[in-house]
């Protein structure tokens, strides 16, 4: 959960079917509108990468969002995911991401994610 100084929720990040036997989960993150554009969900989508790699032992994360939801394409893009492919989304067109956290579980990378 994700919420201000005056504890109103700005939103939510959560990994779904983080337990997989893969070692992959889901990603999952809405912010409120008013927040949008602050770069609060960039943040919060880096920090649960860093943890679902060294809290979690997790090595991958998947996404998808809509063709109409910039806002978090661009999310995914500047965290590290990259487009795997297509999907549809309550009926409507979206695109599958993928994220390899390997990379996360050296000491070095959590301070370059947190910065």
């Amino acid at each position: 959960m994700l919420v201000d100084e005056d504890g109103e929720v700005l939103g939510r990040v959560n990994l779904i079917d983080a337990a997989a036997a893969d070692g992959s989960a889901e990603l999952g993150y809405r912010i409120a509108e008013r927040a949008t554009g602050q770069g609060l969900a960039t943040a919060a989508v880096r920090e649960i990468c860093a943890r679902a790699a060294t809290e979690y032992g997790l090595t991958t994360l998947h996404a998808a969002t809509t063709l109409d939801n910039a806002g978090s394409r661009t999310v995914l893009a500047r965290t590290g995911f990259a487009v795997t492919g297509e999907t549809e989304l309550d009926g409507r067109p979206g695109l599958r991401f993928r994220r390899d956290l390997r990379d996360l579980r050296a000491p070095h990378a959590l301070a370059d994610v947190r910065q």
